[in-house]
This record gives structure tokens, sequence and C-alpha cells, in this order.
């Protein structure tokens, strides 16, 4: 699995309130159900582990941060 998806909600959410999504349609309908929430997706890495990608969907559209 190249990529997961990390739907978090507003600041103050709990990290039990996180929520992980393994394709992608499903994060970014989630994204579009929950717009005021954020859907970070995390790269798979060459050893183990995902590693954080500074993408992200809000509201369906996918926003990148340098």
């Amino acid at each position: 699995m190249e990529f997961v998806y990390l739907l978090l909600g507003e600041s103050g959410s709990e990290w039990e309130d996180m929520i992980v999504f393994l394709s992608k349609e499903e994060a970014i309908n989630q994204s579009i159900q929950y717009p005021n929430h954020r859907v970070e997706i995390f790269s798979k890495t060459n050893t183990s582990g995902y590693r954080a990608t500074y993408r992200y969907y809000k509201n369906g559209e996918l926003f990148e941060n340098s």
C-alpha cells in the first residue's frame, strides 16, 4: 500500500477521533462529507512505516504545503 490517509477533525479534536483510510477515493469522499476536517496523506517509506507528504484533502480539494 503506497499511501494511507488520516482524517483529522477540527482543532481541539482528540486523537481517538482520527480515522485511517486505505483508499484515495474514500479519503476524498470523507473530506467532502466533513468539509471542516482535513485528510492528511502519508506515503510508504523505503524502510518501514509511513511519512507525511505535507499534502491533504479538504472538501474534496487537494492542498500542498511546502
